[in-house]
């Protein structure tokens, strides 16, 4: 046994043996009913790492000090003192011995709460018996009855009865932090994956910007061989520039597969109802807005919920929304509302007249707002508002072209933004209810 172990068996059963100092008499002078027993089954139960044995031998030592110490300053009589207090060293090293060989030669597999269960009353009776043996020999005549034997069986399963209730609590606190542990991993690692997904989107457009270049150099390649006025040097470089592009490219499709494969499918895009993103995404923002400084408030207000058969990407369209809205306002006091509604309208197709239900999904903030002429080419490939003037520093995201991109392509719905500079910002997104889970509420 190492030292750590060492001492933490002795503070355990120090622990032990202080508690034995709540007691009260029973059955027959000196024979006391003591918290130390319940908090030794307790402390055995949850220190699977050290020796019951070693705790209750040690406990046997340590609790009829104490008792023989207190005793003995309250009475005086030192005989009389060890005569009483003594015998509960025949109650400690039963009950270990008893245990460890029950756990050792009976019991046919690692511990557990259903088997704990029938261990220690067995281990407690009999420890009793074996201190109130050592109390006859004192006295010089049997002290067993059946009325006494009946209440140590009884008090055995009191003792009992409140170690597995103070256990079942623990476990079940315990199983409570393990499962908001891991929620909280999960829901970090599906933030990880939609933002995975979102870059995937990305690199996908530029991997088809790759290979426009690499067609025009090719292209190039050819019409300069074809030219005998052009120096075969060029013609060897720009070859060599086609070779290369291509390889960036198959670079790209490597890292894409490998993300999609590895990572995102292992993970697995399942539908979640937008309350729960919702719920994720306010988290996130509000853990940038304190990561940064920010002053804005979130309200989520929801009518209705709904599942999201691709959830990675509605997580991006409302992250990138709400982080918008934060930035915008910025370390000004400001609030962000996200309200989820739905409504019926109209629509004419090749049927006719019909009606349909939409989701409604608005997010508002009360920021500095956007300049009308600006409203037109928020939505374009490379657009920000997040200028610096003094670095000449653009920050440029996935932004609003992806979240319209999202939006119309993959959920096909509208979105649509309205805006008065220094009053307030107000982004609108229509979904059709048909493009999500057909049990929508």
């Amino acid at each position: 046994m190492n030292r750590e172990k060492i001492l933490k068996t002795i503070s355990v059963a120090l622990f032990v043996s202080m508690s034995a100092l709540i007691r009260f008499n029973f059955i027959t002078e000196g024979f006391i009913v003591a918290m130390s027993v319940l908090i030794m089954g307790i402390f055995i139960y949850c220190y699977e790492d050290l020796s019951p044995m070693y705790i209750a031998a040690l406990s046997g030592i340590f609790s009829p000090m104490f008792r023989l110490i207190l005793t003995y300053v309250q009475d005086g009589r030192l005989q009389y003192t060890l005569e009483t207090v003594l015998p509960d060293m025949g109650f400690f090293f039963t009950y270990g011995i008893l245990y460890t060989l029950i756990y050792r030669f009976l019991i046919d597999g690692p511990k557990t709460l259903r088997n704990f269960t029938f261990v220690i009353p067995f281990c407690d009776f009999f420890g009793n018996v074996g201190e109130m043996t050592i109390r006859s020999i004192l006295a010089g005549h049997s002290l067993f009855t059946v009325e006494i034997l009946t209440y140590l069986g009884i008090i055995a399963l009191v003792r009992t009865a409140l170690v597995l209730v103070v256990l079942v609590a623990i476990e079940s606190y315990s199983s409570f932090l393990v499962r908001r542990e891991h929620d909280e991993v999960y829901k970090r690692l599906l933030t990880q994956a939609s933002v995975v997904d979102s870059e995937m989107r990305l690199m996908e457009k530029n991997e088809s910007d790759v290979e426009e270049v690499m067609k025009k150099a090719y292209n190039l390649y050819k019409e300069a061989g074809a030219d005998p006025e052009v120096p075969h040097r060029f013609t060897t470089q720009i070859l060599e520039i086609a070779k290369n592009t291509h390889e960036v490219k198959a670079d790209y499709q490597n890292v894409i597969s490998v993300l999609q494969e590895d990572y995102l499918d292992k993970i697995g895009n399942q539908s979640m109802l937008m309350s729960e993103i919702c719920k994720l995404e306010k988290a996130n923002v509000m853990n940038l807005i304190r990561r940064r400084g920010y002053r804005a408030s979130v309200t989520v207000r929801g009518q209705v919920d709904f599942k999201v058969h691709d959830s990675f990407k509605m997580m991006s369209v409302v992250r990138n929304l709400l982080t918008n809205s934060a930035e915008a306002i910025g370390t000004e006091q400001g609030r962000i509302m996200l309200t989820l509604s739905a409504e019926v309208r109209e629509i004419h197709d090749v049927r006719g007249e019909a009606r349909a239900l939409y989701y409604r999904i608005t997010v508002y903030d009360n920021g500095p707002g956007i300049e009308k002429e600006d409203l037109d080419t928020i939505f374009l490939d490379g657009y920000s508002t997040k200028f610096n003037r003094d670095t000449g520093y653009i920050q440029r995201g996935l932004g609003l072209n992806v979240v319209r991109d999202y939006v119309e392509n993959v959920f096909h719905g509208t979105i649509a933004v309205d805006s008065r500079p220094g009053k307030f910002t107000e982004f609108t997104l229509l979904i059709p209810a048909k493009q999500m889970e057909e049990d929508s509420q």
